[in-house]
Parts: structure tokens; C-alpha cells; sequence
């Protein structure tokens, strides 16, 4: 995840980042508020960890890494996940956001157009939303980029109509369809030319792993039982190099997400620590239908 060139497209004048074989459009996010120091950021999330209620204890799960990647080969004969404790998935926090996943209000190819966001649709997103923005950890993210004068942190409705756009708000990845939003490419995942597009969930892929789904191929690097990069294919598309935070809650993501979104935009440019582990987020966002949305965000633990 650490290896990007960038490629500028004279036809259509925009610049695309190169991760394995992925090719992501890359325009780092800006915002008018000042930018805070690591020791600040570093302060919010241990205290978003602290406040995660949520997140998975360390008997909730066992991994297995397998084995190293070579290639593009299966070299480890099990899956990631060998055990979840899925009374995890009776809380808000997860079962709102599992229903949006069975419901398949996302569809994953990129080249098809997302359905309109109304309806019920719309209700059932907006349920998992305002779990998420109701959480502890929430709440501290918001105070964190409302005291460093985030223009648009003024107060939380305002806020929450800000980030609804900028995670939901639709964009083209194929042919200008507008087939894709920050949230389905984080949280669900999306296909394009034999290839998966982003997909940094943990319980996303445990579902889909659990499902048959996935075939894990083996780590290029991880942090035991909290991060991890590796190799995989759902279904016949390849995700060549990938990853996410393991048992943290889809609240924390979700909010650290954004906060490294709008303070420390770029190629790990948010850099923090979890149980003492360096981690980083890297994040861009582009213009789509309704202003300003995500393009990408996802966590690295080797850069």
C-alpha cells in the first residue's frame, strides 16, 4: 500500500494514483481550518479507542495470517478469520450496518449506477448513519475538528449534513456512470476490471469470507490482532494489495476516517498510534454530484 506513481491523464486532465494494480483518482482533501499537531491527533484517538465501547475484546476474534505473499498466488491454505464472536453483530453499531450490507442497497460494480438516494434506501442508511454519529467516539471526533475550526464542525446538524454528502454523495469510477461513493468503496467494497476497489471493513470482508466469498491469500505485513495489509480475491476479482483495522468498531473507522479526511489528507499523511502501534490513514477526496466527497481513505501499518 506504500507504493504510489502518479500517471496524468492529458484527455481528461486529472491525476490517478497506482496501488498494485488499482488505479485511484488522488486529490488530497482541503478544508479551511487549521491544521492540528500529531500530539493532538494522537490525543484524540486515544481517546477514541478508550471510548469505543464498541470495539471487539481480545477474545471476540482469532486470526490466522498465513503465509507471506508471492505473486499474485493462494499461499495460505485457511482464511483470515478462524473465529468471531458474532454477539458483537447484535449492536447498533454493527446491525445496522450489516442490514445495509444484506439488503444490498450498494452494488459492488462500479460500472452500474448506485440507486437514488431516497425512499427506503434512504431510511435505512440514515439509521446506520445516525448509529455511528451517536456514538461516544463520534462525539469526540466532531469536538476535535470543531476546536480546530473545521468551517464546517459548527455545530453537529450541520456537521452530520456535511458528512452525509461527503461519504454518500455519488461519482464516476467507469465511463461517468456514477456508480460509486466514498462509503461503498471504504465500507462495501467495489469491482472494476477484474479488481477490488477499496473494501476497508473488517466485518465486511469476515462476512464475506464466512460466506465463501473471499479466498485469502496470504499478509505483506501486519500488527497482531489490530492491522493488517495482504492479498485476496473476492470472488473473481483480485484484491491485490489491501487492508483494515481488525475488531475496532465500524464507529471508530468511520470517525477516524473522517477526521484524517479533513485534517491530515494524503498519502499517510494522518499518523497515529494504537496500543503503541504506528499506524497511518491515507486519504483523497474528488469533486461528485452533490460538491466534495471521498474518493478513498484506508489504514496502513507499514509505511
Amino acid at each position: 500500500m506504500g507504493y504510489y506513481l502518479c500517471v496524468l491523464i492529458l484527455l481528461i486532465g486529472q491525476c490517478y494514483t497506482v496501488r498494485g494494480i488499482a488505479l485511484e483518482k488522488s486529490s488530497p482533501a482541503t478544508t479551511k481550518a487549521s491544521v492540528p499537531n500529531s500530539a493532538k491527533l494522537q490525543d484524540l484517538v486515544n481517546k477514541m479507542r478508550t471510548a469505543d465501547v464498541d470495539k471487539a475484546g481480545p477474545n471476540d476474534y482469532k486470526l490466522d495470517w498465513g503465509n507471506k505473499v508471492t505473486g499474485t498466488s493462494d499461499n495460505s491454505k485457511n482464511g483470515l478469520f478462524v473465529y468471531v464472536n458474532e454477539t458483537l453483530y447484535k449492536r447498533p453499531v454493527y446491525a445496522n450496518f450489516i442490514s445495509v450490507i444484506q439488503k444490498n442497497l450498494f452494488t459492488p460494480d462500479v460500472c452500474i449506477a448506485e440507486a437514488a438516494m431516497s425512499g427506503f434506501r434512504k431510511s435505512q442508511i440514515q439509521l446506520m448513519f445516525d448509529t455511528w454519529t451517536s456514538t461516544q467516539v463520534f462525539n469526540l471526533a466532531f469536538q476535535f475538528l470543531k476546536d480546530n475550526g473545521n468551517e464546517y464542525a459548527t455545530d453537529m446538524n450541520t456537521f452530520k449534513a456535511f458528512l452525509f454528502t461527503l461519504w454518500f454523495g455519488t461519482y464516476s469510477r467507469c465511463n461517468g456512470t456514477n456508480g460509486s461513493s466514498g462509503f461503498e468503496h471504504v465500507f462495501i467494497g467495489e469491482w472494476r476490471d477484474q479488481i477490488v476497489d477499496g473494501q476497508h471493513s473488517w466485518v465486511r470482508y469476515y462476512n464475506l469470507e464466512k460466506a465463501q466469498k473471499i479466498n485469502y491469500h496470504g499478509y505483506y505485513s501486519y500488527v497482531v490482532d489490530l492491522a493488517g495489509t495482504f492479498q485476496y480475491t473476492w470472488e473473481s476479482q483480485l484484491k491485490k494489495i489491501g487492508g483494515f483495522l481488525i475488531g475496532t468498531s465500524p464507529a471508530f473507522d468511520f470517525s477516524l476516517f473522517t477526521v484524517c479526511v479533513l485534517t491530515f489528507p494524503g498519502e499517510a499523511a494522518c499518523r497515529y498510534s494504537i496500543d503503541g502501534h504506528p499506524l497511518a490513514v491515507t486519504s483523497y477526496t474528488q469533486p461528485c454530484d452533490v460538491g466534495t466527497c471521498i474518493f478513498t481513505t484506508f489504514p496502513e501499518d507499514n509505511f
